[in-house]
């Protein structure tokens, strides 16, 4: 979730024990320290990401369903964990009250979990490496909550304050203000792709979803007696007349509607314009790297397996495929539906970084591997001995005896289908969370704009 929004701070009153915004809290809290302890809780580990981090090119393996809610409980580091959990604080308190902790347990999980298909919608303007870089993070459930904290309460005040150097500066604002922009910066950065690797769709989406769950999460029952109690609280004086609540003005529906409508047109173009990426491989590594533990996946596109491998995010994952790569392990036409086997074989692989270009050796310890009909590795294990080039600012020089023990398998998949079929669910959700802003909001509106 990106906080260039400032911090809010909400007046809003709630009449329950916010069991399940306090339970959320303390779950994702116990969960960063076990997953960051390594790391003297700074920040989590790269297995934990690796194994539980939601990664888009996976997501049509059954056994790796798991990540949607997994990534939901995972926070890169301290400054992540603190934010999502400031917000949700803020905002969850609000809508638990309305909706009661059950329903909104599952408006939170449910809106988590859209968040990870418009993820996959919208990678494609990432370019195929975004498909095996994990997400985590609570941002697209709390983008749920702050979705419907804004249909709920659009005219409560919110003081947000930013720190302008070491001076803290305050402005009070409408809720429905401070959200619809923070959506529509979520929009605008995702579709200039300047969002770098924050999954500003994700956000999106769990905004969406929280407004599209509302006609089948309310207890209306519940909420008709809050919508009461909200306007005589609000009277100066008692006044004997029947509640009225406008809920969001025209302009706030206005811009909001053409921000949703240019996320249903984007996912229409997915469904219908988008242009054939064709199967990919993704590769599963695990490896150890001088005896530290690593797992991380690539997509990788034949027959320009250099290409991608030079894109891979993780520098020891990157060394580790360009090596297999230069003695010609990853992919090769001859290697069609057959077993590889080599022992104590040298190489010699001239790499260019920049200007700097050196030699640098390379010993397949030993190495077995199975290729698919295309000639791609399918599964392989072994142990490598190499050099490692480091370059630096004014230097260049060598790394020797850098050991790998690793193990990589892969899995052919077809991204065009895997978008397309997201897309539906997507599209779907956008036009639901469109009709709630257009004929339902006023119903459920507690505090009028």
């Amino acid at each position: 979730m990106r906080y260039s929004m400032g911090f809010p701070i909400g007046d809003t009153h709630y009449r329950r024990r916010p069991k399940a915004t306090i339970g959320l809290i303390l779950a994702n809290v116990l969960v960063y320290l076990i997953t960051s302890y390594e790391n003297f809780f700074t920040k989590i580990s790269n297995y934990w990401v690796s194994s539980g981090g939601f990664v888009p090119a996976l997501i049509q393996e059954p056994t790796q369903l798991y990540r949607i809610f997994t990534s939901m409980f995972l926070h890169a580091d301290i400054f992540h964990i603190f934010f999502n959990m400031y917000f949700l604080y803020i905002f969850g308190r609000a809508v638990e009250d309305v909706l009661g902790s059950f329903r909104y347990l599952l408006l939170y999980l449910v809106s988590g979990v859209s968040a990870t298909l418009f993820h996959v919608t919208f990678s494609f303007l990432g370019g195929l490496t975004s498909y095996a870089i994990p997400a985590i993070g609570a941002s697209g459930a709390i983008s749920g909550v702050l979705g419907a904290y804004l249909i709920f309460y659009p005219g409560t005040s919110l003081t947000a304050c930013w720190i302008f150097f070491i001076f803290p500066a305050c402005f009070s604002m409408r809720a429905s203000f401070y959200l619809i922009l923070w959506f529509v910066t979520q929009v605008l950065y995702g579709y200039a792709r300047v969002a770098g690797s924050v999954a500003v769709f994700a956000h999106a989406g769990g905004f969406l979803a929280g407004i599209a769950l509302l006609p089948v999460v309310v207890d209306r029952s519940r909420l008709k007696e809050l919508r009461f109690v909200e306007y005589i609280r609000s009277l100066p004086y008692l006044i004997f007349t029947y509640p009225k609540t406008r809920g969001l003005s025209k302009a706030s529906k206005a811009v909001l509607s053409v921000v949703i409508l240019s996320i249903i047109l984007g996912g229409f173009y997915i469904l219908t314009a988008l242009p054939e990426v064709g199967s990919v491989k993704v590769v599963n590594l695990q490896y150890t790297y001088d005896g530290t533990p690593y797992r991380d996946y690539a997509v990788i596109q034949l027959p320009n397996v250099q290409n991608y491998i030079a894109e891979t995010p993780l520098d020891t994952t990157r060394i580790l495929l360009s090596r297999l790569n230069a003695a010609k392990l990853i992919y090769g036409e001859g290697y069609a539906g057959k077993n590889v086997e080599l022992e104590n074989q040298h190489y010699t692989i001239l790499l260019r970084v920049g200007n700097v270009r050196r030699n640098v050796s390379l010993l397949i310890n030993y190495f077995k591997g199975y290729y698919d009909s295309e000639g791609f590795l399918a599964y392989g294990y072994g142990k490598i001995t190499t050099q490692v080039l480091v370059v630096q600012e004014t230097q260049a020089y060598l790394v020797d005896n850098v050991v790998y023990q690793f193990t990589i398998s892969s899995e052919t998949t077809d991204l065009s289908v895997v978008t397309r079929n997201v897309g539906y669910a997507s599209v779907i959700i956008a036009a639901g969370a469109l009709l709630v802003v257009f004929i339902k909001e006023k119903e459920y509106a507690l505090v009028g704009e």
